[in-house]
């Protein structure tokens, strides 16, 4: 991967985000698309590092009375000290790119008339060789050196990993996605009322197993799912509640679905009116543009 990344050739920057610390970049490697996004590290508590401060250089901007603001540069090491996390989407395929790009988001009232007509058929599409990688997880292996819990139980089994986006080393920013074995659930749309107990099953295996792993209690867990989510096999997030994300008119927690569905009729979530947040670039944005055009 590193041979890889040091053959990217920059393009143009899709997006920059000024809470998370990133930067996203389109580029080429070996002529093929490429997405790249930087993102700067939280600090590490490393009490020895700080005897020093830790800075290298270091230059004044102003100051006034006690107070003062300086810009520096940092001392780094990649083992114990790294600057930068750089997460790569190589080959990039024009729906990553879009994605990726920045864009406007737009509030999504989706009835389950628009769900039917337009969600279903793009779920199916989704489907298959793209998400690929998830089979791959869950059944071929990949990515078991990371692997914090697995049951392979045909009805509540999951596969809890770390997300890309964490860094796996700051509590703080503390990020999980938990991949249900069973391919019947592509999203919380699937979810009827008799899955109330599989839901409770995989909500109570993650409160013992992430405080058992990491140093966090079990009340400081955020479960839930997005909503339309990123791939299309159903998963659950887990996060410090601590932690900021952009992912607000999204998310949806674990525990208010299974409210839902104990008040929905038997088709669960299906019937549901949901309203979410969704970006200009997405596929499904054009598609319930169209449906609004034809009513």
């Amino acid at each position: 991967m590193a041979e890889l990344v040091k053959r990217f050739k920059y393009k143009e920057t899709l997006g920059t985000n000024s809470l998370m610390k990133t930067i996203t970049l389109l580029g080429t490697i070996d002529d093929k698309d490429a997405i790249v996004t930087l993102q700067k590290l939280q600090f590490a508590e490393d009490e020895d590092f700080f005897k020093d401060l830790g800075v290298d250089e270091i230059r004044n901007l102003d100051c006034n009375d006690v107070y003062s603001w300086n810009v520096a540069t940092v001392i780094q090491d990649i083992n114990s000290r790294p600057g930068a996390k750089i997460n790569v989407i190589y080959p990039a395929t024009e729906t990553h790119i879009k994605k990726y790009r920045t864009q406007k988001r737009k509030v999504i009232v989706e009835t389950p008339e628009m769900y039917k007509q337009a969600v279903v058929p793009y779920i199916e599409k989704m489907k298959g060789d793209r998400i690929k990688w998830v089979y791959n997880i869950l059944h071929e292996g990949k990515e078991a050196d990371r692997v914090v819990f697995r049951s392979d139980d045909p009805d509540h089994g999951f596969v809890m990993l770390p997300d890309m986006k964490w860094d796996r080393k700051s509590i703080e920013s503390l990020y999980l996605v938990a991949i249900v074995v069973r391919h019947d659930l592509s999203s919380i749309r699937d979810l009827r009322k008799d899955h109330i107990p599989v839901l409770k099953k995989i909500k109570q295996i993650i409160l013992d197993v992430v405080p058992q792993k990491y140093d966090i209690g079990a009340d400081e867990l955020k479960i839930y799912f997005h909503y339309q989510p990123s791939y299309y096999h159903l998963h659950i997030h887990v996060a410090n509640i601590a932690h900021e994300q952009m992912d607000f008119g999204k998310s949806i927690l674990l525990d208010n679905v299974i409210d839902q569905l104990n008040h929905l009729g038997p088709n669960g979530m299906e019937e549901a009116t949901l309203t979410y947040f969704i970006g200009e670039n997405h596929e499904l944005y054009g598609q319930f543009q169209q449906l609004t055009n034809q009513a």
